[in-house]
């Protein structure tokens, strides 16, 4: 099957077709869906080589990220990995997931884009200082960045609020009578790690809050931090009637050792946290939770602006700010309604 006989049996022209095909934003999505669905019927695959030496790209993207244990045993990263890929593959496009670690002095996705073997990268967990962001704008190279860092050169990237989440995530709980409030999350220097700890302390003060340094806590984003973090918490004398946590995973560990405790989440002491408990949890609790979207939808948007940066969209153009949502469950409790 050619591309003549699918733009003979569409109706469109032969250039369409092949721009359809190749994924190009001038093609209408509703067009392009005809044509690709045309294709498939009919058992079309383009010739991967020949499109390569005509459009000058290697249809594939890199993904840059931090290949340490702690992340491969996260559950976000493996969602938002096939995630990801699913968005690409529906433009023919091939996602490389690379290690932003050095290796022997010389990191894998320079090595990747400096050989010419992906069109752009995605970098990912962003740093406040970003040598991966500094060393790919000095090379003019394109990318996305998958949040924000302290750099005065334009720059492509999408991101969260984070901020924002975690203020909301404060006057929520001052809303229902909370003022013994405190905060767990990560303690590396990813941007978005920052940003939360730095809106909840913000709110607090915005509040006239007193804030104890005791209720600001940061460990490794993990189970076994959680666990012993609160652990720590329920020990304090004068302990907290609720706490926000920056990810799910610290806030499954955080709810096992309440409940060894003997304690009930959204009864004895309140929670909220970013994003949901872990699918293999072995809690029952429905977590109030600071929801950042889908993965299908964030992916989408990766896609098209990553696309949009290989067909020359200046970066300073695609920058995609996204407001987090408090997701109501049954671990914050109303304490107006116990007096």
């Amino acid at each position: 099957m050619s591309l003549k006989a699918i733009a003979q049996e569409l109706g469109i022209s032969i250039t369409t077709v092949s721009r359809g095909l190749n994924g190009y934003s001038d093609v209408a999505e509703h067009t392009r869906q005809l044509i690709m669905a045309a294709a498939e019927a009919r058992g079309y695959l383009p010739n991967a080589s020949a499109r390569r030496l005509k459009t000058g790209r290697t249809d594939a993207v890199g993904l840059v990220y931090p290949m340490v244990t702690a992340a491969l045993y996260d559950p976000n990263l493996l969602d938002i990995v096939a995630s990801i890929t699913s968005a690409f593959a529906d433009f023919n496009i091939d996602i490389v997931m690379v290690s932003d670690q050095e290796h022997h002095g010389h990191s894998p996705y320079v090595s990747l884009i400096e050989s010419g073997r992906v069109d752009a990268l995605i970098v990912m967990d962003v740093l406040d200082e970003d040598p991966r962001i500094n060393y790919l704008q000095s090379r003019g190279h394109k990318f996305l960045s998958f949040g924000r860092c302290n750099t005065s050169k334009p720059y492509a990237w999408i991101d969260f609020d984070c901020e924002a989440g975690s203020r909301h995530a404060v006057r929520y709980l001052l809303e229902r009578g909370h003022q013994q409030i405190a905060f767990l999350g990560g303690n590396d220097q990813r941007a978005f790690v920052n940003q939360r700890k730095d809106g909840f302390i913000k709110e607090m003060q915005a509040a006239g809050i007193p804030l104890p340094e005791h209720y600001i806590l940061q460990f490794a984003r993990n189970r076994r931090s959680g666990l012993a973090a609160m652990k720590e918490i329920l020990a304090y004398k004068d302990r907290p009637t609720a706490i926000l946590i920056d990810s799910g995973m610290l806030a499954d560990g955080a709810i096992m050792a309440t409940e060894q405790a003997g304690l009930v989440p959204g009864e004895d002491i309140s929670f909220i946290t970013y994003d949901d408990l872990p699918p293999d949890t072995l809690s029952n609790c429905q977590m109030t939770s600071i929801q950042l979207s889908t993965s299908e939808k964030k992916s989408k948007q990766i896609a098209a602006m990553t696309l949009a940066l290989i067909q020359g969209e200046k970066p300073e153009n695609l920058h995609v700010l996204w407001e987090p949502e408090i997701v109501e469950g049954n671990t914050v409790k109303d304490l107006r309604l116990a007096f």
